[in-house]
């Protein structure tokens, strides 16, 4: 029946024209409904980061002091994890919730977020050094679980994107992670461990759990990553196996470099294949650098890796003991001339980020990317002239450009060199050489 809206009369619903007053009937609205949202089960990483003791100070400022406060460290923080490959969710307060996997998901989401935990780490001290009365410090929780997220959340508008016991674990171990620390879950820990060094800690009781949580305390990314223990036997990729040792044992009998790629969809075993070459490479030795694709300073990362390596220099170590290890290293090499010597000094210097060359022969900035690339494949040379060489290189297809350029440009090297590397282009694993 449709009702006049003049005098209430009720009319049939085929009447256009209320029968009683004669006043238009208007046509009823049907009442909109509401729009569906896009949600999706999936794992996601999430973030926690907390100021230590804010509540506190907070009292003792003014409001605009605060944000003065907080203006820098929102936006520092957003930047870190923005370049790591997370996503902002939300501010409360002081504190900062991020999401890795969501809306776009990276096979190595825990890692990455462990990366960016440790890079917030560094954040708050430049922040701190910039302005030492800010006086800031965190404590970071990550863990990694099942949650429901919503793919077309407009998280600018204060709609939340994911919802689930994860993000309230996250929150759990932040409050007790150590000061300045990052405190990962036990699915993190395990998705990470071969790039991060962990320590361990004792588990913690979190309100809303049955049982003690299993927690590590994240302390530096690996300058070598590391083969898992345990790793199960080689199956299958005989083919490219074989390929890929005939190639060695043609570098170790001629003495001259080659390159070798191995090519596949993420998943299909090619860091297992390396894993498998370097292990029956007979002599060689086998120095590693993995290519990301987020961070700052990641063009010559794996060189750092392989510098690293083959020094002996830790992440943790001090300037003044990566000089020592610095100086050692050069003088172990065989050579003598000392031009070279020193181009090479800041080459390493260039790329551990040392202020001045091991010697203090000249600052680090006195150099161009010519020499740079000089540098880096001298000291190849040098290595594979006291023992053939066997360089992997995983991921390349996240090396830039200038990085390509530097690896084309080491098959002129002299020495018994295999550049072995890896590459997500294609659909099934293939091996080739040149």
């Amino acid at each position: 029946m449709a009702i006049c809206a003049q005098c209430g009369t009720e009319n049939p619903d085929v009447a256009k024209f209320c029968m009683a007053c004669a006043a238009p009937l208007a046509a009823e609205t049907p009442t909109p409904e509401p729009p569906r949202r896009h949600e999706e089960r999936r794992p996601v990483t999430a973030v926690f980061v907390d100021i230590v003791g804010s509540t506190s100070r907070a009292e003792q400022l003014d409001p605009e002091d605060v944000l003065a406060l907080l203006e820098p460290y929102y936006a520092r923080l957003r930047h870190v994890l923005e370049q790591h490959g997370g996503s902002v969710e939300k501010f409360i307060g002081d504190a900062v919730v991020a999401l890795f996997g969501a809306p776009v998901a990276h096979e190595d989401d825990p890692e990455r977020s462990v990366r960016a935990g440790l890079a917030i780490l560094a954040a708050i001290d430049a922040l701190n050094e910039e302005d030492p009365s800010r006086e800031l410090k965190v404590r970071v929780g990550i863990t990694t679980g099942e949650a429901i997220v919503s793919l077309d959340a407009r998280i600018g508008e204060g709609q939340g994107m994911a919802w689930g016991d994860v993000l309230n674990t996250a929150a759990r171990l932040q409050s007790a992670a150590p000061v300045n620390g990052v405190l990962v879950d036990e699915r993190t820990y395990r998705a990470s461990r071969a790039a991060i060094e962990f320590d361990e800690a004792d588990p913690i009781t979190a309100k809303g759990k049955a049982e003690p949580v299993p927690v590590w305390v994240a302390s530096a990314v690996r300058h070598a990553p590391v083969r898992p223990a345990g790793q199960s036997a080689f199956v299958g990729r005989f083919t490219e196996l074989v390929r890929l040792t005939a190639a060695w044992e043609r570098v170790t009998e001629s003495g001259e470099p080659s390159l070798a790629i191995v090519v596949g969809e993420p998943g299909l075993g090619k860091s297992r294949l390396l894993h498998e070459v370097s292990d029956r490479a007979e002599g060689a030795d086998v120095r590693v650098g993995n290519c990301i694709p987020y961070g700052e300073g990641i063009t010559y990362f794996p060189v750092v890796q392989i510098m690293r390596d083959a020094a002996g220099i830790l992440v943790g170590d001090p300037i003044d003991v990566v000089s020592t290890k610095l100086d050692a290293f050069l003088d172990g090499l065989p050579l003598h001339d000392l031009d070279q010597l020193r181009t090479i000094a800041s080459t390493l210097s260039n790329l551990l980020g040392a202020p001045t060359t091991p010697r203090g022969s000249y600052t680090t900035t006195d150099i161009s990317q010519a020499e740079l690339h000089w540098g880096i494949r001298r000291i190849l040379e040098l290595l594979a002239s006291k023992q053939p060489l066997l360089l992997v290189l995983e991921d390349l297809h996240w090396a830039e450009q200038t990085f390509v350029e530097l690896v084309e440009s080491l098959g002129n090297l002299s020495g018994p060199i295999l550049i072995s590397s890896s590459s997500a282009t294609g659909g099934r694993s293939s091996a080739s050489t040149s």
